[in-house]
Parts: structure tokens; C-alpha cells; sequence
């Protein structure tokens, strides 16, 4: 008798051993089959945004070629562009408008968003970063470019000396300022003293100074300048600032060497 009690026991109790088992697995697999099958979606084309591209090529440029650069990036605006190219032709924004109605071959950009900040001159020139105030004029570029201690805080087209009554390369000083400066030596359309307002004197009778950019060689030796970068200009410079003309930028290392015992023995304003 208790043997076939610990035998019916035995068969119940691997009936429920059975049972749960089979439970746990069919509850494990009713959890499974509600969990969401991974959504398997097509593969998104990665958009690579295209890269600008810097270089320029001579040819003509219209207006309806600007307005359809400026749909390429919304830094870009029509008068933006003409200005980009005012500073890769040097010459003044204003003229740059009749180029183009003419039919003018000028400098244009393969990639205006390539040009939106965009400067010939070194941003950084370490061999200057101890000097508190100093102009870089490149004739190459026809650039005008100003520095503390060796970083550009501004830079502007010129127009320089044309042939006959070049611009010297050299190292110079600011001579002397005079925001209302009139020539002594050259006169206007009109036959009187032509205004050079802004005037920066760096040597003989050469100045730095507002003036009317026509093309980059349109002066009798002075550096000629847009009339707010002038102003910014003068205002930002001392007496006795340090001024280096170049022939090139690849001129400017030997330069900077051959002038540093100049360069190192000017009295600098602290400001």
C-alpha cells in the first residue's frame, strides 16, 4: 500500500514537473512573439556635403550666374558676391557692376563659398607676434593687410603705383596722419590739390590713403584704399607703426629677415 501511494505521488508530481515546464516555455515564447521585430528600413544615401572649391579662371560673369551662386549657400548675397570679386580684382565694389554689363574678362571664382572669407595674406605671421602694430602691403595681390602681434585684424584691395611711379618694396614707419590730407604734388579732374583723405605717410611723398580704385595700378606711387577700410585703418595706426611692402608673398620670409634688426630697433606705441 505505500508503495502505490509513493508510486501515484511520483506520477503526480512529474505530471506538474512537466506542466510547468511546459508553461514557463510557452509563457517565455508568448513574451518573445511580443516584442516588435526589428523595422528593417532601406539604407539612406549619406549626404556628403559638397566641398568649395578655391581657384578662379578670367572670363565674364553675369548677374543671373551670382544669383544662382547665392541659391548654393544663405551667407551669400548678390552684393556679397560683387564684393568678393572687388577683392580678387582690386578695384572698387561699384565698378564691378559695369564689368559685368560691359562684357568685362575679370577674376571670377569656380566656387564663390570658397571666397566668402578668403584673403591672399596670412592669417598668422609668428615673426611679428612680439611687434604690437604692423601693415603688410603685397604688390603681388594688390593687398593690404594690418596686424597685432602677428594676427590680421584687417585687410583690404589697394591699388599701387603704375608703371614709371611704382610703390617701393621696403620696410617703413607711419610718418605722419592727417585724416584731411590734400595732395601737394598731384591734382584732381577739376585741376585742384586731389583729396587723399585718411593719409598715412610712409615715405617721400607716398601715403597710405582713401582713394578711387579704378584698377590696381592706378596711382602715382601712393597706396590707395577703399574709403572705410581707410578709415579703420587710420584710426587703428600709430605714428611710427611698422609698414612692410612686398613685391610677393613669396618674398616675405627673406623679408622679414633681411628687416628684423630695423624691425626689432623701432620704438613701439604700448597701445
Amino acid at each position: 500500500m505505500k508503495n502505490l501511494l509513493e508510486r501515484k505521488w511520483l506520477v503526480i508530481w512529474m505530471g506538474c514537473t512537466l506542466l510547468w515546464g511546459c508553461g514557463t516555455k510557452e509563457v517565455y515564447q508568448s513574451r518573445v512573439s511580443q516584442t516588435p521585430p526589428p523595422v528593417v528600413t532601406q539604407t539612406e544615401k549619406k549626404v556628403v556635403p559638397e566641398i568649395p572649391v578655391q581657384g578662379w579662371t578670367k572670363r565674364t560673369v553675369t548677374e543671373d550666374e551670382l544669383t544662382q551662386a547665392c541659391e548654393t549657400d544663405p551667407e551669400l548675397t548678390v552684393s556679397r558676391c560683387k564684393e568678393i570679386l572687388a577683392r580678387l580684382n582690386a578695384k572698387a565694389p561699384y565698378y564691378i557692376s559695369d564689368d559685368m554689363r560691359t562684357g568685362r574678362i575679370m577674376k571670377v571664382p569656380n566656387d564663390f563659398r570658397a571666397y566668402k572669407n578668403w584673403t591672399p595674406l596670412p592669417v598668422n605671421i609668428p615673426e611679428i607676434h612680439d611687434i604690437p602694430r604692423f601693415i603688410l602691403i603685397d604688390k603681388e595681390n594688390f593687398f593690404i593687410g594690418w596686424y597685432e602681434r602677428g594676427t590680421l585684424r584687417g585687410d583690404t584691395q589697394i591699388c599701387i603705383g603704375r608703371k614709371g611711379e611704382e610703390t617701393l618694396a621696403g620696410i617703413y614707419r607711419v610718418l605722419e596722419k592727417d585724416p584731411d590730407h590734400y595732395s601737394r604734388s598731384y591734382t584732381n579732374s577739376y585741376g585742384r590739390p586731389a583729396w587723399m583723405p585718411w593719409a598715412l605717410r610712409i615715405y617721400e611723398v607716398v601715403w597710405i590713403h582713401a582713394g578711387d580704385i579704378t584698377e590696381p595700378r592706378c596711382s602715382h606711387g601712393c597706396v590707395t584704399l577703399p574709403l572705410d577700410p581707410a578709415k579703420e585703418l587710420f584710426n587703428w595706426a600709430d605714428t611710427g607703426t611698422l609698414v612692410m611692402v612686398i613685391e610677393s608673398m613669396g618674398d616675405l620670409q627673406q623679408d622679414l629677415k633681411k628687416h628684423s634688426q630695423f624691425m626689432r630697433s623701432t620704438k613701439f606705441s604700448s597701445r
